[in-house]
């Protein structure tokens, strides 16, 4: 019997990842199973969307925190000129979108803030020997 052979044309970049994405969520709810509450995939991914319901730029920022980590490699006067603000500016904001997310993931926005205090230190300290 001849059975057609389907074609393994090449799948497109955004199901790939979400396949990559499911595939952690389950992990995440294996490793943190539930215990009267959630398990821990979907409690994160609710926490991720309580914060982009609050304020777009805080979720982003928390993602960038919690990949790419741009905010910890680039200069804040890059960051801030990206949308055009200062880097004045940018601190600002980042703080701000911090606090918004400790109401939301305590644990994650204080050591968010612990991460930024500490960068503003070795900034201002980095000026100073410019």
């Amino acid at each position: 019997m001849d059975y057609p052979v389907g074609s393994s044309g090449k799948l497109p970049q955004h199901y790939l990842l979400l396949c990559e994405i499911a595939a952690r969520v389950q992990e995440l709810d294996e490793l943190l199973p539930s215990s009267g509450k959630a398990p821990g995939g979907i409690r994160v991914i609710n926490r991720l969307g309580a914060v982009e319901r609050r304020s777009r730029r805080a979720y982003r920022l928390l993602l960038d925190m919690l990949s790419q980590q741009e905010s910890f490699s680039e200069s804040f006067e890059n960051l801030g000129a990206r949308r055009d603000h200062s880097r004045q500016s940018w601190l600002q904001n980042a703080q701000a979108d911090i606090e918004l997310i400790k109401e939301v993931w305590p644990e994650v926005g204080t050591v968010m803030t612990e991460l930024i205090k500490r960068r503003t230190v070795d900034d201002d300290a980095d000026d100073q020997y410019r």
